[in-house]
């Protein structure tokens, strides 16, 4: 395959990508949509791939990120992820995760999970410790900390989120979410959007997001798909 696709553009590439799950044809667990990670580890042996585009208001015009996940253990997976820039390939990032989890949450228990992620170039990297706590059978809660290092600068992140199950199906999400530095003016912001499990391993989403600073020229709206090979 690799041959057949290296003589396309990539804008292509990555748009064959986003929507070749499409052709396979309780909720599915993924890391997105929202800038927080969920605290969630894929099965053992099990490749699974989340990918969206998003179109961002503030002049950036349209991008994808994919993520590709592999279980290794019942408590390990790794990782690893692009975002493109659809408009100028230089501005493409390319990187790896890995994630551990500590505590499973079951039996409405909160779960802790720690999530390592780097560019290739490791100057840019973050370590989140991710959280969820199942409040009812279909409400449930999130909560995401750690430090990030991007750009040459120091953040403290924060995020949480709240999720409603509209029966087997369909799932709905809020989420806030910060970046802190001691120097420059903290980044608020909030998404929110919707989930439609199409197939046990096939999941649609939707999501509308902005900094909380200028709502009107900094919201993106994303769409995205996440399918489980076994």
């Amino acid at each position: 395959m690799k041959n057949g696709l290296y003589l396309l553009p990539m804008k292509y590439v990555i748009i064959f990508l986003t929507f070749l799950p499409a052709f396979y044809l309780g909720q599915m667990t993924t890391d997105r949509p929202g800038e927080g990670t969920a605290s969630d580890i894929v099965a053992p042996k099990t490749i699974q791939l989340e990918s969206g585009i998003i179109y961002h208001r503030s002049g950036k015009g349209f991008t994808s990120d994919h993520l590709l996940r592999l279980g290794l253990t019942e408590r390990w997976e790794v990782r690893l992820q692009t975002n493109q820039d659809l408009s100028d390939s230089s501005e493409s990032t390319y990187g790896f995760s890995s994630k551990y989890n500590f505590f499973a949450g079951e039996d409405f228990e909160p779960s802790l999970t720690l999530i390592a992620d780097s560019d290739f170039h490791f100057k840019n990297y973050s370590f989140i410790l991710a959280s969820d706590k199942q409040l009812t059978e279909n409400f449930g809660s999130s909560l995401g900390t750690g430090f990030v290092k991007e750009d040459g600068d120091d953040f403290y992140f924060l995020s949480f989120g709240l999720d409603y199950s509209l029966g087997e199906r369909w799932a709905i999400f809020g989420e806030y979410y910060g970046y802190f530095n001691s120097t420059l003016s903290p980044e608020h912001g909030s998404d929110f959007g919707i989930t439609y499990l199409a197939s046990p391993r096939l999941q649609l989403d939707l999501s509308f997001g902005s900094t909380l600073r200028n709502i009107s020229d900094q919201y993106f709206l994303s769409t995205g798909i996440s399918y489980q090979f076994r």
